[in-house]
């Protein structure tokens, strides 16, 4: 029953109060993401060799703009760098390697350790020769002619303050210029609100977020709701997709009068346990299985992943480990202490426990007749010879 309208732009083709005062729509849910791409502000962004990632990867991954004969190609240096440190950044990185021969360089705030990537995305890119410096900000992209010609980098001392927030200090005066043609920028991710919010009160974060409950969904504006990337932030698309079902939830809710948004909603309060304050003697601590890896030399060369899956024994052993369920995450809006779990778990990793003890008094399965028999009779005889009125 959905009705899907396509070649729309929010704020330019309709606008939001048309589409509540002239169309009749009672709620609007937004969830256009976080697409823009972002910059740093530097001199020299916008020498000709300068991309983001978002462009870089969808020209090439989605239009095939490596390929010749392609309308708009992109030209590719001899020398590329890339600007970042994320899962995004190190698949800029690694097409540029497939698209040209060429020296790929990276360059990130963080430190080896407490870069945003993965672990194994960053050991495949240097598997394939892409050059990791960690600890460096750009400071100016340099230009001859219009062209990119080189980047100079400063030392970045510190990326997050004492509260955990982004931060960034640096030491300008230990630079280092690196000569290259292209520049890629992968620092994250911005959201275009256009002329969408014209005329509408929801407000927005210092980021340019909207602020919005986080049970509902529902903002400043009662029939506005929002989610995904425009709500947190960019993330990962599950949790849009979550979202996405919560706000319908509200949505459904607000449209229907005498509704409350918050009554009976999961709120995810979960609590996590301190699995290192954990000790239970049979407890299954074997390590995850690790596919075999494909031949680098090959991988370097393709675009399709060559990965290996599981061989049979692995598969076996993987199935057979636990997976910690008992020893992560206690979810109270789930568990009402039935105790199944504990018979389950082949480990015996799992143990309930009972906060008050003295609130009631139990009896184990093996000597319930010796408790129930009792109060069957009781109950018999009072049934029997009680008076009928």
């Amino acid at each position: 029953g959905v009705h899907i309208e396509t070649n729309v732009v929010v704020g330019k083709s309709v606008t939001i109060d048309q589409l509540m005062d002239e169309e009749g729509f009672q709620a609007v849910f937004i969830g256009s993401g976080a697409g823009l791409p972002r910059f740093m502000g530097i001199p020299g962004e916008q020498a000709n060799g300068v991309f983001s990632a978002n462009e870089f990867l969808t020209r090439n991954n989605l239009m095939k703009a490596f390929e010749e004969g392609y309308e708009t190609p992109i030209s590719h240096g001899k020398k590329v760098v890339v600007v970042g440190g994320g899962n995004v950044a190190i698949d800029a990185a690694r097409i540029s390697s497939r698209c040209v021969d060429a020296k790929i360089s990276m360059f990130c705030l963080e430190q080896r350790e407490n870069m945003p990537a993965s672990k194994e995305e960053i050991a495949e890119a240097l598997e394939e020769g892409i050059e990791l410096n960690c600890g460096w900000g750009p400071k100016e992209v340099l230009e001859e002619d219009g062209k990119v010609a080189g980047v100079v980098f400063k030392k970045c001392i510190r990326v997050l303050d004492e509260q955990g927030r982004f931060s960034p200090e640096y030491d300008e005066e230990q630079t280092v210029t690196i000569p290259c043609k292209h520049v890629i920028f992968s620092v994250g991710q911005a959201i275009d609100w256009g002329h969408m919010l014209d005329n509408l009160h929801v407000e927005l974060r210092p980021n340019g977020g909207a602020l919005a409950n986080k049970l509902t969904y529902q903002t400043s504006e009662p029939d506005i709701f929002v989610g995904g990337d425009v709500y947190t932030g960019p993330k990962f698309a599950i949790d849009a997709i979550a979202a996405g079902r919560e706000g319908a939830v509200s949505l459904h809710r607000y449209v229907h009068e005498n509704c409350t948004l918050t009554i009976g909603r999961n709120r995810r309060d979960f609590i996590e346990l301190d699995k290192e304050n954990i000790k239970v003697e049979t407890y299954d601590s074997s390590s995850r299985q690790i596919p075999p890896k494909a031949d680098v030399k090959e991988q370097a060369k393709t675009f399709r992943d060559l990965s290996q899956s599981l061989s049979e024994e692995q598969v076996k052993k993987e199935t057979s480990r636990c997976l910690s369920c008992g020893a992560s995450v206690v979810d109270p809006n789930k568990c009402i202490g039935c105790g199944i779990c504990t018979t389950k778990c082949m480990f015996d990793a799992i143990h309930l426990h009972r906060e008050l003890p003295g609130a009631s008094v139990m009896h184990t399965s093996e000597e319930k007749l010796k408790y129930i028999l009792p109060n069957m009779v009781k109950q018999s005889i009072k049934v029997k010879f009680k008076k009928k009125k």
